[in-house]
């Protein structure tokens, strides 16, 4: 618990994202000052697991160490506390840093230099990984984590009919490829390939748990009050992941950095093959690289620096687990889309988890 305002004070500036059980806006202070405020919208029953995923967010932050190499903007406020009615309100309060924009927001609007793009990776790898990724305590194993996460997400796309096909399918056909369809993919994954085991086995670090560019705050000049140039904000997946594989962290950096995590969002995709109507079709899944909010991911490396440095700090990258989590965080998020978007995200997890199966164990950069 938090002994802080029930009802927090200030008038919002404007909303920065609308998010589907929480808010996050700047705030005007009544002595003037400057806020981000982040807090708990009126909750379904459903929605409940968003309460405690800020509340693992909180944690988080008050946890971080408070030095002058400090990665995370330091904690003002926080509160935990129902409201008149009885509804529950957690939030917190950070730092308004006015310079600073989020890099996927920054990568969308321009295409920087590919000097500007180094700089950026090689503050980014240093926040990494020697602010972030510090040995850690793993509360379960990732693996139990991934089985739940994926069986979950199985099942409830099993209720669309449009997917009946393809789930039931022991080989399939993707992108003129044979493959195992997304089930029968899994299970020999949870039961034949030792996999789940050897990635347990990786030692834990502490983790973001969001890492990609709209959670990296950065500026191109040094500010005048000290704050760093890059500041990480938003720790902490959503299904609540703090400790495990750095390599968690890195996929999903990647997944942004090379542009198919905002082709996916945008639906800027070819999907084929989804027609009850049409038994053994062959499915299609590509990326239109040519729209024009991918020309940052596609003219510039946004990538080679932070993953040497990624191999050269934590060793060979473990291609296995790498498209293991990929395919995890493609499924679940399939889940909770709708439309061309989940089709492509789950054909990218037919494609992560066949890949798993069959890639050789690591590689390095």
């Amino acid at each position: 618990s938090y002994s802080m305002p029930l009802t927090p004070s200030g008038e919002i500036v404007r909303v920065l994202k609308d998010g589907y059980w929480d808010i996050t806006a700047v705030v005007r202070m009544p002595d003037g000052s400057q806020r981000v405020r982040k807090q708990s919208k009126p909750l379904n029953a459903d929605q409940i697991w968003g309460l405690e995923s800020l509340r693992r967010e909180i944690t988080y932050l008050k946890n971080q160490p408070d030095t002058p190499a400090r990665v995370f903007p330091p904690l003002l406020d926080a509160w935990d506390q129902p409201k008149a009615d009885g509804s529950p309100h957690v939030g917190y309060e950070i730092p308004f840093l006015a310079h600073h924009r989020d890099m996927g927001s920054l990568a969308s609007e321009k295409i920087p230099k590919q000097s500007e793009v180094d700089e950026f990776q090689s503050r980014l790898a240093d926040a990494l990984l020697h602010h972030v990724h510090i040995p850690a305590k793993a509360p379960s194993p990732l693996s139990v984590h991934l089985i739940e996460a994926v069986t979950d997400a199985l099942t409830g796309l099993g209720h669309d009919p449009l997917f009946a096909q393809l789930l039931e399918a022991d080989q399939i056909t993707l992108n003129g490829k044979p493959m195992c369809g997304p089930r029968a993919a899994w299970e020999k994954i949870t039961t034949d390939s030792g996999l789940l085991n050897s990635l347990d086995e990786v030692p834990a670090v502490q983790l973001h748990g969001d890492f990609f560019l709209e959670n990296i705050l950065w500026t191109d000049a040094s500010p005048s009050d000290g704050t760093p140039r890059l500041v990480l904000i938003d720790p902490v997946s959503v299904a609540g992941v703090i400790a495990g594989p750095a390599v968690f962290d890195l996929v999903k950096y990647e997944s942004y950095a090379k542009g198919e995590l905002p082709a996916l969002r945008s639906e800027w995709v070819n999907v084929s093959g989804f027609n009850p109507d049409t038994p053994g079709a062959d499915y299609q899944y590509t990326i239109n690289w040519d729209e024009v909010g991918l020309r940052s991911y596609r003219q510039r490396n946004w990538c080679s620096i932070l993953q040497q440095k990624f191999v050269d700090y934590h060793g060979p990258i473990n291609r296995q687990h790498y498209q293991l989590i990929d395919g995890y965080f493609s499924v679940a998020m399939a889940l909770n889309t709708s439309g061309k978007q989940r089709q492509a995200r789950l054909l990218k997890a037919v494609v992560e988890f066949n890949e798993a199966l069959n890639h050789p164990s690591s590689i390095s950069s």
